[in-house]
């Protein structure tokens, strides 16, 4: 849990900046200019004694002499003779051809390296070593035109030692420049930072890292109004507004920390109150035992808090409360199945409860009950919709049965009732017999298939219930007869006659 009223990063820390200059960098001595620094100090200590010579000539010599011996000598005092500062050095034709080539030479290569130090923009940060650089140029400059080319020459030299140093200092001043930038952006000093990406493009206009720096230096005044509305927003406890302003900011600059650390925060807190939320309602939910929407919270939950003890367990309670809902809910429907008779339907609930598990004891006794009352419908239904089978005796006697078990169902429904009713009165029209008078002529032996033989008579009456008959008569010498006979139920039968009348041949 972050702490809601966590400080927003402080920008006030000191950044140096990069100050361009040339540290530890020695001049370079031409020979020339040795040469002179050698003969100034020469020319002083020989004045200086000429002038303690000339004192002692005019004031201190006349009292001496006056002291000695006349007989002693007089010394003449000879003044040295100075060097001729005018006097040139001395260089044979070819001595000079040669160091006007060198010259031209370092000349050259001097304007390339010109050219390159102000495309850098070497003026700005090169400090005095640029200066001195400068100086050194022209002096070269002027005594390449004065055809002093032992002057030019380490002139030139000179120049180009110190321009080489300022190249290898720009590289380094890049990068030194660029993690000042960078420092000074993690401090919140735009300022700064604006400098120091200047000063890198001013030295290498297409440096990418500066250029993106320098936009970010820019825009940022703007994210740091917005963090500071943010921050004040979260000290409200105003989370989600806080929010948008951080994401607004990393819109502005997505590699603004600052905001994305105080975005990941108060994210956190938001998730955090949703969270508990969430539990809060579900836990609600299953005090009331409304499973469904328990089930709904929690799961809400869990996808913030994937591995919550408290929402898994919770969640499994609301599945457990859910499946003992949907079991309850099957058994009811199943029940009114039962209650309207539609066998077929909770005989299919039954099995789908047991499919899902099997140990449900009242699913098992309901899909056994189902299934015989389904069965003894389909049996029932097929009689009543096809009396004709009842005039089998077999079906008769399966029918006869079939009405005893029908009949010892406790509360049977109505439409069981009917059925034992409708039933009820086809086997009773069934098995009522229905008188049928044969005639034959006391020559012909007559059968009845389903009855069996009735001997040779004039007249003889039956009582056949309802049904199909096969009568044959037979007699020795004579072409056996067939009649088929059907009795229907509370129909009256004409009288039938079976004599066998045709000779055989």
């Amino acid at each position: 849990m972050v702490d809601e009223h966590s400080p927003n990063p402080g920008h006030d820390e000191t950044i140096v900046p990069v100050k361009p200059g040339l540290k530890g960098l020695q001049p370079v001595v031409s020979k020339v200019d040795s040469e002179k620094a050698i003969s100034t100090p020469t020319l002083v200590v020989s004045l200086g004694a000429l002038v303690v010579l000339v004192v002692v000539v005019f004031f201190v010599l006349p009292s001496w002499v006056e002291k000695q011996e006349p007989t002693q000598p007089l010394v003449e005092i000879v003044a040295p003779q100075l060097p001729d500062q005018s006097e040139e050095p001395s260089f044979t034709p070819e001595e000079m051809e040669t160091l006007r080539e060198e010259a031209e030479a370092l000349l050259a290569q001097l304007l390339t390296q010109q050219g390159q130090l102000d495309g850098q923009s070497a003026t700005e940060w090169g400090g005095e070593d640029f200066e001195q650089y400068e100086i050194l140029a022209r002096e070269g400059d002027d005594a390449y035109l004065s055809n002093a080319f032992y002057d030019a020459v380490p002139a030139y030299s000179q120049a180009l030692e110190i321009g080489d140093i300022l190249l290898r200092r720009s590289v380094d001043l890049i990068t030194a420049t660029l993690s000042a930038g960078e420092e000074a952006l993690d401090a919140g000093n735009a300022t700064l930072a604006l400098e120091q990406f200047e000063l890198v493009l001013s030295i290498e206009d297409e440096n990418l890292i500066a250029r993106a720096g320098l936009i970010r230096a820019q825009r940022l005044p703007e994210v740091l109004s917005l963090m500071k509305t943010g921050e004040d927003l979260r000290r409200e406890a105003d989370y989600e507004t806080a929010a948008n302003h951080y994401r607004e900011a990393l819109t502005i600059d997505s590699l603004w920390l600052p905001a994305r650390t105080a975005l990941e925060a108060v994210n956190t807190i938001i998730s955090d109150r949703r969270f508990d939320t969430l539990m809060s309602q579900g836990l609600g939910a299953l005090m009331e035992e409304d499973y469904s929407d328990a089930y709904d919270f929690f799961d809400l939950a869990l996808a913030i808090r994937p591995d919550s003890p408290d929402a898994l367990n919770s969640l499994t309670q609301a599945e457990q409360g859910q499946k003992l809902d949907e079991i309850a809910l099957t058994e009811a429907r199943a029940l009114a199945f039962e209650s309207r008779e539609l066998w077929d339907m909770a005989v299919r609930l039954y099995t789908e409860m047991l499919e899902t598990d099997n140990t449900l004891e009242f699913a098992q006794q309901g899909l056994l009950r189902a299934r015989d009352r389904a069965d003894l419908n389909l049996k029932l239904v097929n009689l009543i919709e096809n009396p004709n089978l009842l005039f089998s005796d077999l079906v008769l006697r399966d029918a006869e049965a079939l009405l005893v078990e029908a009949s010892t169902i406790q509360q049977p429904g109505i439409q069981l009732a009917a059925q034992i009713s409708d039933l009820g009165r086809l086997v009773q029209i069934a098995s009522t017999p229905i008188p049928v008078e044969i005639y034959s002529d006391e020559q012909t032996e007559v059968t009845v298939y389903r009855v069996g033989s009735l001997g040779k008579f004039l007249v003889k009456t039956l009582s056949l219930r309802p049904g199909n008959y096969t009568l044959v008569g037979s007699r020795v010498g004579y072409v056996d007869v067939r009649h088929e006979l059907q009795v229907l139920p509370e129909r009256a039968i004409s009288p039938i006659r079976v004599e066998c009348m045709e000779s055989i041949r």
